[in-house]
């Protein structure tokens, strides 16, 4: 349900953004949307008789529900439906327990029939599969306190639902596990649509929500301040997971932040929503991430920044044009920390430049276009930029040799 609420939210915002009114126009045609319900674990099969739903919103308002029972082949199919731009649509079903849905489903440009695969999955206890696609950690640097915003994104690289181990007499059954560092004060975890979803347990907190298959399929968002002495304050995490990438943004305050295990990324965003970027990659489980701050906070650096208890919605709007900044810089990462390839054997030609060089010329493309729309500052594009042509500069001369 989780993750059919996190698509229906992101429709909503966009939904929010288009413009409304104008003269009257021509009705449009009704549309269809079709599809099958898939068994996504290997060997299992679609349940006889599965109902099959479909849920409308106008808006941000919802419309009544339809539903229907798919045929033996998982087939549905909801007729009579209204095309407008304003209109957005979801298909789910419930199976073993859990729900199941398709991400938000719009008419665009004319379109009046769409096709789509509702998954549904066995389930499993083992947790072997979990990971955590990336961490955003969003702190905010005052005087006397670092207010930390973190977002999780669970991953489930295996072809079962993971529901957690079967609990105890008694006990909730829960499935992954996060918590804030030891010195953590006023600690808040975003429970969204879902009350008493999460489980406090002797070191942090569990959730409740099962693991379905794919990338990011479940979010956390939990919130903490930590004491801050500007002579120096460490933040340090153990992750329980293995997890891909941390991204870091630091409140422009003129606090610093240093650490062996993240790269600097540089400034991004402009006046008081400006933030310096930082990211890591490939965490194992049980590696330590540990994070120093250092330096006064700027007197109000923090009156237009995240507070604390920031919301499913909230993180949305805010981190979105981060992400898109830092995902363009991050290019680089990767690319850089790569070894140079091998020469070719005597007498044998080099392999011609491939995909590194690809990720290399469209990291320089992203650059560029970040900088002429004010987005960076010249002193983080002129090393980032030149850093990347250097590396691209050593792999073609190793291609001629």
């Amino acid at each position: 349900m989780k993750r059919i609420l996190a698509s229906l939210a992101l429709a909503t915002l966009f939904l929010m953004g288009l413009a409304s009114g104008g003269a009257a126009q021509t009705p449009l045609p009704q549309g269809v949307i079709s599809g099958r319900v898939v068994n996504g674990t290997a060997g299992a099969a679609v349940p006889p008789a599965l109902t099959v739903t479909l849920q409308g919103f106008k808006g941000t308002d919802p419309l009544a529900p339809q539903a229907t029972v798919a045929d033996a082949e998982g087939r549905f199919r909801f007729t009579g439906l209204e095309t407008g731009s304003d209109y957005a649509y979801v298909v789910h079903t419930e199976y073993l327990g859990i729900q199941y849905g398709t991400d938000a489903l719009a008419f665009e440009g004319g379109q009046t029939e769409m096709e789509t695969t509702l998954f549904i999955y066995e389930t499993t206890t083992a947790d072997d599969a979990i990971s955590i696609a990336r961490i955003h950690f969003i702190i905010t640097a005052s005087a006397g306190a670092l207010t930390v915003d973190e977002v999780q994104s669970f991953s489930n690289s295996g072809d079962r639902t993971y529901i957690g181990a079967e609990p105890t007499a008694g006990a909730q059954r829960t499935t992954v596990r996060f918590a804030p560092p030891p010195q953590a004060q006023d600690v808040q975890v975003d429970e969204g649509a879902t009350p008493g979803r999460f489980v406090q347990t002797a070191d942090g907190f569990a959730d409740t929500l099962p693991v379905v298959p794919g990338q990011s399929t479940l979010q956390v968002i939990l919130s903490y301040v930590i004491p801050y002495d500007p002579a120096s304050t460490t933040l340090s995490t153990t992750f329980l997971y293995p997890t891909k990438a941390v991204n870091v943004f630091l409140s422009d305050s003129g606090v610093e932040m240093s650490s062996e295990q993240m790269m600097l990324m540089g400034r991004m965003g402009t006046g008081p929503q400006a933030y310096v970027g930082y990211v890591g990659q490939n965490f194992a489980k049980g590696d330590t991430l540990t994070l120093e701050f250092k330096g006064a906070a700027k007197t109000g650096a923090a009156t237009t920044a995240p507070t604390g208890g920031l919301s499913t919605t909230g993180y949305v709007l805010i981190i979105g044009g981060l992400l898109l900044i830092l995902v363009a810089l991050a290019l680089a990462y990767p690319a850089l920390r790569r070894r140079q390839p091998a020469a070719a054997p005597a007498g044998e030609s080099a392999a011609p430049c491939d995909d590194e060089c690809e990720e290399l010329l469209a990291a320089i493309a992203d650059l560029d276009d970040l900088f002429e729309a004010g987005e960076l500052d010249e002193e983080t594009y002129r090393r980032r930029r030149q850093a990347l042509k250097a590396r691209l500069l050593e792999i073609q001369e190793g291609a001629q040799e």
